[in-house]
């Protein structure tokens, strides 16, 4: 909430958001709608990530398994080369030269082999008949029951130790083929079988510490590349999705900048902005004009950078001093609106209205850390709304002179029509009497002039309607000059006519009120020259209207009544279709009011440059295709 500061002192509250008085901005929806924004892309990388987490341990368990699955195997294949190592050498013991103790030699040779923890030879019920350890020879390995849940084959099995996890042990029958049966030759031939026949198991018990730790070692390997492998999806996906949101963000801000260049080049408004230290940051095409900025400063939005950052050259020439006011706003003005006047090398002053505030960083107004960065100024041309204004109070004075014209009129006539009777009859009869008919004729001369005076004043108030008609304006102006030539002889002022060639110069007027009109100005620039000047009548076609209402309409006709007079005071050209103002002690100052009655019935207008000692130019414009008005239209 801000404030509105103006000349008269007073504070009147300004909202922008139109919140209402003591009640904060609704900024929870915007925090919350920009947390979701940044939280819909970290919720997806995170569902990229736990999905990646899934997939990878689904797949490193897969491979964990199957290299589990093939050491198993290998270990199998170790384990029956043992074996069947076992049973090849036993067949040298099948002769008796050896017996158990050969066997149980033999056994614990083979287990000094790397990665052999023991080896073990039992019979059926479980006990030892040969060990790597031949202090254990005779004794129970496994029981009878679990002799039968292991259930030896002629297939290789393994298992890991209950005891311990770091030894796997497989069993299978040992049976050498020398002890599992001779052939019938052998049989025949008186053989015994050898002793310990019967059925034995071998068992096989390796050691698979580096198992595990090669497991563990692979999974960790695993765990790592799908680690580096995900951190590189969401990398990956991260760029695509601030990718996609600077796209989004680049064309969001473009959209952007175009609708606010459109804004500022299009804004009725002179647009001026302006940095900390009063350099011009923005300045649209009619702050330009109405200051009289020369070269491009455009800057900013204007499509530019041109002379963007220099100093204003026009403010303090037009007679804004922007210092001051940017020091008002450094004061913690919030807004600053006033009404002044900007003076320019050619032409009349401007009435503007200047609204100024700052602009603010980070935070906004009143926010943390906000700084000022820079001042918006916004000039409004309130000289269509001063004319309108103007008149508008002149349109009321007409109608309550018009008014009171009318009864004036009336009663005033009759008298006068008898006071003019009696004077020509007295002054018939005052003939003889030099001073008597001398006074009777200055009567009747100053009741005709009366007389001319009503009849002006009911034409002002109660305008007789037009009469239109195709007129070639250069011949309604050339019969102005003839009428008036005799005037301008004898005042001594030369009185010329600048008028088009070609015979195009038709316009659809009433001739003997345009006539009128256009008679009274070059009256007046006649009186108003000194002998030795010049009066100028010229017609020129006026430009094309290219845009509003009149666009595409035919061009109008201008004409000017310049002047080598004594030019006037803006006051006095401010009040000079004012009826009854006059600076001629013999005018009656409805001259200049039945001028722009007439101009106005013709939907034109009249205006007044002028300047002390460099005389004065009167310009009336016409339409070219609008057709007149009646006599209402001009009140």
């Amino acid at each position: 909430m801000s404030k509105k500061v103006t000349d008269s002192g007073k504070a009147d509250t300004f909202d922008p958001q139109g919140t209402a008085p003591g009640e904060a901005a609704p900024a929870v929806p915007l925090r919350l709608a920009r947390a979701l924004a940044w939280a819909r892309p970290l919720l997806l990388l995170a569902g990229i990530a736990l999905a990646g987490a899934c997939v990878a341990w689904l797949l490193i368990g897969r491979v964990e398994e199957r290299e589990r699955a093939q050491m198993l195997a290998a270990i199998h294949g170790r384990a029956d080369s043992l074996v069947w190592a076992l049973e090849g050498s036993a067949r040298f013991l099948d002769g008796g030269h050896s017996g158990a103790g050969g066997l149980a030699r033999l056994v614990a040779e083979v287990a000094r082999q790397p990665g052999v923890a023991w080896i073990a030879i039992t019979d059926a019920a479980g006990r030892i008949l040969a060990d790597s350890n031949p202090e254990l020879t005779g004794a129970a390995l496994y029981t009878p029951e679990e002799m039968r849940r292991l259930a030896p084959s002629g297939v290789t099995r393994g298992r890991f130790s209950p005891d311990d996890p770091t030894i796997y042990e497989t069993w299978r029958l040992f049976a050498p083929a020398r002890l599992r049966g001779e052939s019938g030759r052998h049989r025949r031939a008186g053989h015994s079988r050898p002793e310990g026949e019967g059925l034995r198991c071998v068992f096989v018990a390796l050691d698979v510490t580096g198992m595990e730790e090669h497991l563990a070692d692979l999974a960790l390997q695993l765990w790592v590349v799908a680690g580096i492998v995900l951190v590189a999806a969401e990398a990956v996906t991260a760029l695509v999705l601030l990718f996609r949101r600077y796209r989004s963000s680049r064309r969001l801000l473009a959209d952007a900048e175009a609708l606010a260049a459109q804004v500022v080049r299009n804004y009725p408004a002179g647009l001026l902005v302006l940095d900390r230290k009063g350099r011009v940051r923005l300045a649209n095409a009619r702050a330009r004009a109405l200051l009289g900025i020369k070269g491009g400063i455009k800057g900013g939005m204007e499509g530019g950078t041109e002379g963007a950052g220099a100093a204003v050259p026009g403010p303090a020439a037009a007679g804004l001093d922007l210092d001051a006011i940017m020091g008002e706003l450094a004061d913690g003005v919030e807004l600053i609106s006033r009404e002044l006047e900007l003076w320019r090398p050619k032409g009349d002053p401007v009435p503007v209205e200047l609204t100024a505030a700052p602009l603010y960083g980070a935070g906004g107004a009143g926010g943390d850390g906000a700084e000022v960065l820079g001042y918006l100024f916004a000039l409004r041309d309130m000289g269509e709304i001063r004319s309108l204004e103007r008149k508008l109070r002149q349109h009321e004075r007409l109608s309550a002179l018009g008014k009171l014209a009318a009864g004036l009129a009336h009663e005033i006539r009759n008298p006068l029509s008898s006071v003019r009777g009696y004077a020509t009859y007295l002054t018939e009869r005052l003939k003889d009497d030099p001073l008597g008919h001398a006074t009777g004729e200055l009567l009747i001369e100053e009741t005709a002039r009366l007389d001319r005076v009503l009849t002006d004043l009911l034409g002002l108030a109660r305008p007789r309607d037009l009469a239109p008609a195709p007129v070639p304006l250069g011949g309604l102006l050339s019969r102005v000059v003839a009428v008036a030539m005799p005037d301008a002889a004898e005042k001594g002022v030369r009185l010329v006519a600048t008028l088009p060639k070609g015979g195009s110069d038709v316009a659809n007027v009433d001739a003997d009120r345009l006539m009128q009109a256009v008679l009274n100005l070059v009256i007046n620039a006649i009186q108003a020259t000194d002998a030795g000047g010049e009066v100028e009548v010229a017609l020129e076609a006026a430009p094309k209207a290219t845009d509003g209402a009149g666009a595409g309409a035919a061009p109008g006709w201008r004409i000017r009544v310049r002047d080598t007079g004594c030019g006037m005071a803006q006051e006095t050209a401010a009040q000079i279709f004012t009826p009854y103002f006059t600076t001629r002690a013999t005018g009656t100052g409805l001259g200049l009011a039945i001028t722009r009655q007439i101009v106005e019935q013709h939907g034109g207008t009249i205006g007044v440059s002028t300047l002390p000692g460099h005389g004065t130019t009167m310009t009336i414009e016409l339409p070219g295709a609008a057709a007149p008005r009646g006599a209402g239209g001009a009140a």
